[in-house]
């Protein structure tokens, strides 16, 4: 007996079904490894992590696809069925880690373990504490402490980036970036994280925005770099030469953001801020962070009026000279503390890109606007 399936006029016999439903996987398989281009897909959590990419990835290379769109809000967006799907036919998934993405941390989990390598970008970068920025003194703009000692020179050679052609990561802490199993952040000063699970994150008080500090962003490159030439199998070669532009450009947007936030005395340096996001920008610039309108370092968390106030009464002690509201979040909050203590709302770009053909639609136009910003409202 034969047996014949007929989908209208078409018949097709037993052995040439087989041949297209083998011809559909195939095609299926390659969609989903490469793009329309046929370049291979990496995707992106983040808008910023995706330009970060792209610039690695020589604006080409490589599709680049981002999860969360501009404009969204890495705390609490939640994926879909073919967010997920896209993330499991990517050859590779990098993710910002430390639990920020924190809607898509079971969804990263997951394709993880299904055999999606993702690279955390986070874990190539020395990460601060929630609230270690205190730079209590400001009148020299004093790094020294954190390994900045001469940042009115951008001496970078004495922040432990002084061979970075070699990219000797051993001074800085990351002395063997191929073994991340044990990511041994003890030399880091973070000497007590031996039972933490680096598939959860849960780093205990890590503060997880650490793109605010472009020379971080500039230093992780080249373990990118490497992670996108062995899971993709671009060319080396091609993949350091567009890592070492784009380092040079991260460098000189960081001596740039300097320039921006000079005329700023170091007693004018304080910020207040929709939640605890700009950590690393304190750390790298010299501020001071008072407070924030949400408590701690997630959106997801909640106003409460007794802190609403004393926020108040610190901002009238310190004579901060402007309020940071995000443009991921509602500054309803913002405003209405704005109106109490007298002092004006300005909106930062902090999770996400800016749209395409904004000023902050790449990262270091999202760099620079933020600073900017700083800038004028503190001025």
């Amino acid at each position: 007996m034969r047996l014949i399936i007929n989908f209208g006029r078409t018949v097709l016999r037993p052995g040439w079904l087989l041949a297209v439903l083998a011809l559909a996987a195939w095609g299926c398989g390659n969609d989903d490894a490469a793009g329309d281009s046929g370049a291979p897909t990496v995707v992106a959590t983040t808008s910023i992590w995706g330009d970060v990419v792209s610039n690695v990835a020589c604006d080409g290379l490589a599709e680049v696809v981002t999860i969360i769109p501009p404009g969204g809000d890495p705390h609490s967006f939640q994926p879909s069925l073919s967010d997920r799907g896209r993330m499991e036919s990517a050859v590779l998934v990098v993710a910002n880690g430390l639990a920020l993405e924190e809607g898509l941390q079971d969804t990263i989990e997951a394709v993880e373990e299904a055999g999606t390598p993702v690279f955390h970008m986070a874990d190539h970068i020395s990460t601060i504490e929630f609230g270690s920025t205190g730079h209590d003194d400001h009148d020299g703009h004093d790094h020294e402490e954190e390994g900045h000692d001469d940042h009115d020179g951008h001496d970078h050679e004495e922040e432990g980036h002084d061979d970075h052609d070699d990219h000797d990561h051993e001074e800085e802490g990351h002395d063997d970036h191929e073994d991340h199993g044990g990511h041994d952040h003890e030399e880091e000063g973070h000497d007590d994280h031996e039972d933490h699970d680096h598939h959860g994150h849960d780093h205990s008080g890590e503060d997880p925005h650490v793109w605010f500090d472009p020379v971080r962003v500039a230093d992780a490159l080249p373990a990118l770099s490497e992670a996108l030439a062995s899971q993709t199998g671009l060319d080396a070669g091609a993949l350091e030469e567009c890592t070492a532009a784009y380092r040079s450009e991260l460098m000189a947007l960081d001596a740039e953001v300097d320039d921006i936030l000079a005329p700023l005395p170091p007693d004018d340096r304080l910020l207040v801020t929709n939640h605890d996001a700009l950590g690393y920008f304190a750390d790298r610039y010299g501020f001071q962070l008072v407070g924030t309108v949400i408590p701690g370092g997630s959106t997801l968390a909640a106003t409460n009026p007794a802190g609403l106030q004393a926020l108040v009464e610190v901002i009238e002690e310190t004579g901060v000279a402007a309020i940071f509201s995000e443009s991921t979040q509602s500054s309803d909050d913002a405003e209405a503390l704005g109106r109490e203590a007298g002092v004006r709302v300005l909106s930062l770009y902090t999770g996400a890109l800016g749209p395409a053909d904004s000023d902050a639609g790449t990262y270091t136009g999202f760099i620079r606007t933020n600073a900017q910003r700083i800038a004028e409202g503190l001025s």
